[in-house]
């Protein structure tokens, strides 16, 4: 069972650390101004990568060489375009490529080569059909893949690249009412994406390529209705996609082997707790982290060594309430780090460190 704590213990540089194991979540270089950290993601030689927006719309990232130690917040190539960036993926020469959507509600994406030099935000191959991209993910070969639906009709969309910078137009995976919200992809090259359907069922849909996609099919027939938010899969290639029932809030994950068979959404443990987790990521040991908040916008995680039995979501160390929106995890060091936002009069950008 997760330790609920108001207490913490000061290690060697002054970091307060929570017994639970994460470090009480701070300020980014003690930065109080409005920035949203919506997604992290970290590079091979360990370099932490933040994105998100300010209070004007426009994309900011920070990054940060160990998970604590951050840089101011930045717009990125001083850009006065609007862009919600929502999702960031890197791949194995170090080009980080993040997602989201402009003002006129269009799917947009930056990259970078180094986490620091960024693209303005840009159209999907200049297409400007309204939507949102909302998830992105890149295999072992080098493939982007964005998720999201349009705006118009809401049917799900993908747009896939082979170097982050030049994508296919975003195109329809098929014409019934889906919002496909994460994605994730294993060692074996399979692409799995889930989302809600018009009803509010949890769906999915897979590739093997990104381009050719399964029609999306409600996860084991479920007809409850449950909002899932974040996907990620082990190095046996066990899926675990997590999120919350719609009547109640409480916390939900369901489980697949393939990414096809899933088990139906169930609670995440005998509590009936309010918990909005918004953001998994797994260590090459198998670990599961799941970081979100509160009913009253406090910072939660709760863990899982198979996926399948989950701690209760408990509180992390401070007493400032932070919503956690997107966590990664750097497998050289073990350390998940994860970040968002301190719910001050500001939105302030926050980060907190755990390593198991």
């Amino acid at each position: 069972m997760a330790i609920t704590t108001t207490g913490g213990l000061t290690c060697a540089g002054g970091m307060t650390f929570s017994v639970n194991g994460f470090s009480t979540p701070a300020l980014m270089n003690g930065i109080t101004a409005y920035n949203v950290m919506s997604a992290v993601a970290v590079n091979s030689s360990g370099l932490f990568v933040a994105v998100g927006y300010n209070v004007s719309g426009y994309p900011v990232y920070a990054t940060s060489s160990d998970g604590t130690t951050w840089t101011t917040p930045t717009v990125m190539n001083g850009t006065t375009t609007v862009a919600y960036l929502g999702s960031v993926a890197v791949n194995s020469s170090g080009r980080f490529v993040a997602v989201g959507y402009n003002s006129p509600n269009q799917p947009v994406f930056v990259t970078s080569a180094d986490g620091t030099t960024w693209t303005d935000p840009t159209l999907f191959n200049t297409s400007t059909t309204g939507g949102y991209m909302n998830g992105v993910a890149v295999n072992s070969s080098g493939r982007f893949v964005a998720i999201g639906y349009n705006s118009g009709t809401v049917y799900p969309i993908y747009s896939t690249s082979t170097d982050g910078t030049t994508w296919t137009t975003p195109t329809v995976i098929n014409s019934s009412y889906a919002e496909l919200d994460t994605l994730t992809v294993s060692s074996f090259g399979r692409f799995v994406a889930t989302g809600n359907e018009g009803n509010g069922y949890p769906i999915f849909t897979t590739s093997t390529d990104g381009t050719t996609w399964s029609t999306p099919a409600t996860i084991n027939s479920t007809t409850t209705a449950t909002t899932l938010v974040s996907i990620a899969v082990n190095a046996s290639g066990k899926f675990v996609t997590i999120g919350y029932f719609t009547s109640n809030n409480v916390p939900a994950f369901a489980t697949s082997t393939n990414g096809t068979t899933w088990t139906s959404p169930g609670p995440l443990t005998s509590s009936t707790n309010i918990a909005y987790l918004y953001s998994m990521a797994v260590n090459s040991s198998g670990l599961f982290v799941a970081v979100g908040s509160d009913d009253n916008n406090y910072q939660l995680f709760t863990t899982s060594s198979d996926g399948t039995t989950w701690t209760t979501p408990g509180r992390i160390n401070g007493n400032t309430p932070t919503v956690l929106q997107g966590v990664t995890v750097y497998n050289t060091s073990g350390k998940f780090v994860t970040v968002g936002y301190t719910n001050n009069s500001n939105f302030s950008p926050s980060y907190s460190v755990y390593t198991p």
